[in-house]
């Protein structure tokens, strides 16, 4: 929070010196104050302060934003914004869409933070101007501008083999360059409670980044982009085991001893309990900007995918695809006067998956969810300043879409839908220390996510009965106030979610359709960032997720719905220490369906009455628990040495008595199923490492 006020001063007639000062009037806002639309940044030296390694760790806790992980074996992890579902949050790089709703499902534990300088997270359906279905929100990855000559170096390890070496060099100057980078990740699996089940997956991932950026003359600006990225997860078992086929049997009744408890030894064939998922992903994307004059820009950009997932699930059956995705954008930017900045543009989204699958295509038949999808948009917006303390932002985004699943024995099959955005965004300054912002948005989303069509539900196969987008209206109001040495922040969103494409478990098979009760989701925020000392920061926040128990039961696992977060951020000489308290309340949790979750399996369960099938009901109500980390950072000439401990206290859901592993009913039968989550499933992480910058 602590920024440095550049200061140029003449010294004799050629020579200007440039010095770095503390000031403790600089803002210490995270909001972007500049911007009409609300924008909260995340530093490198914050997502540095976390130990933070990918994008799912980096965002977590933020204001607003939740990192849910989705299934303790194959360790899905999705990042919800406003209490939105994952698939309603966008991923931009630079400001261009990246990822679709099936590349993200695992895919942000695999975006690394090598070559990334901030984050930029907004809220709120209509936050991107190219990106509608960001219901949730857009997260915006800013990456390196290469216009310095650097070479970083650094590597962390500690315990349950965590391991992580990143490597980055930029070349460059103001008129462009060349920045390179790779990470490579490991992070070992946690069990408890020794039943030799995982709670946490095994996770390794590695990567590789190249940015080149280029001035040509005063008028043009080309910036390229590429990268890889490689990750596999192993679920399950704790000898990092890889199944090469489905299992031939997923019935492990008898496998946690005589009475059937998986707080047990699992005892059995490891292939009952192993998932086994590798992600690989190669990506593109870059921009040009020219200026024809003083007044009017074009700016062209794009962005192109290809994600490939082998897939092997310990419920019985394996699972491959491959994930095409490109993005076409073309803007120009016109200033119309002094008051008025006008953008129109046209976009265009093509995205075409193929699965396969021997289990389920090929032995049982089952349909397939492989799909082509196009939209094409039109936009227009105008920035509008009305007063020196009142600035509009109209937008207004007009869309085309084509779905085509296509196995021809869906039911429905096709999906052809046009849909208008509008959208409004206003700020309004009081004076110099306090600001409002109002937004409202539209956004919609064509539900054809694989995830809500074959994986996340069964092995029994789908049907579809998708007639509709999911629509949603936002609503979402801040007030900022900016003092010398304080900054607070309090914010209202309120999103009426239409439409809302959800999967009925309770038919066979599996029928996808769309919800006729429309959903009221509001979530509630305050901010207070406080300098006691120049050299000492403080930070709380505190988040309310208000659900509707009909949303929260078409959820995967429990979301958090009250949080309160304090970061303490001490500098003092050559050294730093970060200390963050994180703390989540209590929660019900039958709403999200978690009545359905067993310790024990009795030795005759009856499979007309799911009262006697299982004994011992999983909790039904989570503690208020809370997490503690600590970081520490010695800067000497160009090294640093940094200490840091995640999870201080060792806090876990198993340690508290319950792992995220169950019995599960489900339409007259129970299976085992490891989705019990509602508090950490990783233990304390001890990490040294040492960064070396010349």
């Amino acid at each position: 929070m602590l920024s440095n006020f550049v200061q140029a001063h003449e010294n004799g007639s050629d020579t200007i010196v440039v010095t770095g000062t503390l000031d403790s009037d600089v803002p210490l806002s995270k909001i972007n104050k500049n911007s009409v639309i609300k924008k909260e940044v995340l530093t490198k030296a914050k997502i540095t302060h976390k130990n933070a390694t990918s994008l799912a760790k980096a965002v977590d806790l933020e204001p607003g934003v939740q990192t849910t992980l989705t299934c303790a074996n194959c360790g899905s992890q999705r990042i919800t914004l406003n209490g939105m579902r994952g698939e309603n949050t966008t991923i931009l790089i630079d400001g261009i869409p990246a990822f679709s709703s099936v590349s993200s499902f695992y895919g942000m534990e695999a975006i690394p933070m090598v070559g990334v300088s901030q984050l930029e997270i907004m809220r709120g359906a209509g936050a991107s101007l190219t990106a509608p279905e960001s219901i949730g929100g857009a997260i915006n990855i800013i990456t390196m501008i290469p216009n310095e000559k650097k070479f970083t170096y650094q590597i962390r390890g500690g315990t349950h083999q965590y391991l992580n070496q990143e490597i980055l060099g930029s070349y460059g100057d103001n008129y462009g360059g060349t920045v390179i980078g790779a990470q490579k990740n490991l992070m070992g699996s946690f069990d408890v409670d020794n039943n030799n089940v995982t709670e946490s997956s095994r996770q390794s991932q590695e990567s590789i980044f190249i940015k080149k950026e280029n001035r040509i003359g005063d008028k043009l600006k080309v910036s390229l982009r590429a990268g890889y990225q490689d990750l596999e997860l192993l679920g399950g078992t704790t000898k990092a085991y890889r199944p090469t086929t489905y299992p031939a049997s997923t019935d492990a009744n008898d496998d946690f001893g005589s009475n059937r408890d998986i707080r047990n030894k699992f005892t059995g064939d490891l292939s009952k309990i192993g998932d086994r998922i590798r992600l690989n992903r190669v990506d593109a994307g870059g921009s040009l900007s020219y200026h024809l004059n003083d007044d009017i820009n074009l700016k062209g950009a794009f962005s192109l995918a290809k994600q490939t997932q082998k897939s092997i699930y310990s419920h019985g059956y394996d699972y491959n695809n491959t994930d095409m995705f490109r993005f076409f954008d073309f803007k120009i930017n016109n200033v119309i006067n002094d008051n008025h900045f006008l953008t129109v543009g046209i976009d265009h989204k093509n995205e075409e998956m193929k699965s396969s699958s021997e289990y389920l295509y090929k032995v049982s038949n089952y349909k397939r969810d492989s799909f082509k999808f196009k939209t094409y948009g039109a936009y227009i917006q105008d920035e509008w300043i009305i007063t020196e303390n009142d600035e509009l932002n109209l937008i207004l985004r007009f869309d085309n879409m084509n779905v085509d699943w296509d196995d021809k024995r869906l039911l429905n099959n096709k999906l052809r839908k046009t849909a208008i955005a509008p959208r409004v965004h206003y700020k309004r300054t009081h004076n110099e220390k306090v600001s409002s912002r109002f937004a409202y948005g539209v956004g919609y989303r064509a539900p054809l996510s694989m995830f809500e069509s074959q994986h996340g539900t069964n092995e029994e196969g789908f049907e579809l009965s998708i007639t509709k987008l999911e629509m949603a209206h936002n609503f979402t109001y801040t007030l900022n106030y900016e003092g010398n040495n304080s900054s607070s922040a309090f914010s209202f969103a309120w999103t009426r979610l239409n439409n809302m494409a959800f999967a009925d478990e309770e038919t066979s098979p599996v029928l996808f359709k769309n919800s006729n009760t429309a959903m009221n989701i509001k979530t509630l925020g305050l901010l207070h960032i406080q300098k006691i000392t120049p050299d000492w920061t403080l930070e709380s926040s505190f988040d309310w997720f208000m659900l509707p128990d009909s949303y929260k039961e078409k959820l995967p696992t429990a979301a958090q719905e009250t949080r309160a977060r304090f970061v303490s951020d001490y500098h003092f000489g050559k050294n730093e220490v970060v200390v963050s308290a994180n703390i989540v309340g209590p929660r019900k949790l039958s709403p999200y369906g978690y009545y359905k979750n067993y310790n024990t399996l009795n030795d005759d369960p009856d499979p007309m009455s799911f009262d006697k099938i299982p004994a011992n009901q999983k909790r039904q109500r989570s503690p208020t628990f809370f997490t503690l980390d600590v970081f520490y950072l010695y800067q000497f000439s160009k090294f640093s040495w940094l200490l840091g401990v995640n999870n201080l206290l060792d806090y876990t859901q198993t340690k508290d008595g319950e792992s995220p592993l169950s019995w599960r009913t489900h339409r007259g039968h129970t299976h085992l199923d490891n989705r019990h989550v509602w508090g950490p499933n990783t233990g304390r992480l001890v990490y040294t490492g040492l960064k070396i910058e010349i």
